[in-house]
């Protein structure tokens, strides 16, 4: 293993004392309003975080699948139209309609991932959000993105895999029917972790997802999959595991795939932040 703690970079304590209590490698916690000793450590952080750090010089190996990465699995895992590319190739193409949108590996307020009338309605909210950025220009056109046909998920979970082996999964957000009728969204922390949903299901689809891709894949992260009113399955998304919510699932296959999502020797899979965002973070101050 090159890594001899991990490290937490958040305000939630609870994320910190939750992985260390799984025993399998000495955590600690740090607020992250600098540059801390990472020598021989892993990291777990926000995607903001990790693009200070970049911009800082400091030479991190954070994987993860890409911006592209959802639209190579294979049509019977997703179920649904599932387009990735630049801002600037959307706006080139003939109209998606009604979609899910979304910026591929960058989640940012003025640009939430959610439900667009139309690819033209997106790409207009877009320019809105960042045309007026000093100096932005073309780093708007190649904003990373990706369109997902609408599905009616009853129940998402997270898998964390590592190295092709899904190691832990937890629901995260269920819709069911309310008693006076419409959906009630029910999120992970109204389950007290010994009575959350089974995640079992969810696994073995994961498990069934990742060894489809073989070679096609990150040393590690997590893959969001969702089940319909009708029961089946489809991979939502990917994301880094360095910086995904664990909700409940269990710490030390949590830690299994961060650790793995930051093992050198995977430079294939280096993760990239869109120039528009590195170009503009402001470097961390020295610890």
């Amino acid at each position: 293993m090159p890594f001899t703690h991990l490290t937490v970079v958040s305000t939630a304590a609870w994320i910190a004392r939750d992985l260390a209590a799984a025993g399998t490698i000495p955590v600690r916690a740090v607020l992250g309003f600098d540059v801390p000793n990472l020598t021989g450590s892993a990291l777990w952080c926000p995607g903001p975080w990790a693009t200070r750090l970049m911009k800082t010089g400091a030479s991190r190996s954070f994987t993860s699948a890409g911006p592209d990465w959802l639209a190579r699995v294979p049509g019977r895992y997703l179920r649904r139209k599932v387009w990735c590319g630049t801002l600037g190739e959307l706006e080139r193409r003939e109209d998606f309609g009604p979609g899910f949108y979304k910026l591929s590996e960058h989640k940012h307020s003025l640009v939430p991932a959610e439900v667009h009338a139309s690819s033209h309605d997106f790409t207009e909210h877009v320019h809105a959000a960042f045309d007026a950025w000093p100096g932005a220009g073309s780093d708007v056109l190649d904003l990373n993105c990706t369109v997902s046909g609408l599905m009616d998920y009853r129940h998402e979970y997270r898998c964390f895999i590592a190295h092709g082996a899904v190691t832990a999964a937890s629901q995260y957000l269920s819709r069911l029917p309310g008693i006076h009728g419409g959906d009630v969204t029910v999120t992970w922390d109204a389950y007290q972790e010994d009575r959350c949903p089974d995640p079992s299901e969810a696994s073995a689809f994961a498990q069934e997802v990742a060894n489809a891709m073989e070679s096609d894949q990150p040393p590690g992260y997590t893959l969001d999959v969702g089940c319909d009113a009708e029961g089946r399955w489809s991979v939502i998304e990917a994301n880094a595991a360095w910086s995904s919510g664990i909700y409940h699932a269990p710490r030390s296959g949590v830690i299994e795939s961060v650790l793995a999502s930051q093992e050198p020797g995977h430079d294939e899979w280096l993760w990239s932040p869109d120039h528009l965002f590195l170009s503009r973070a402001w470097a961390l101050p020295a610890g």
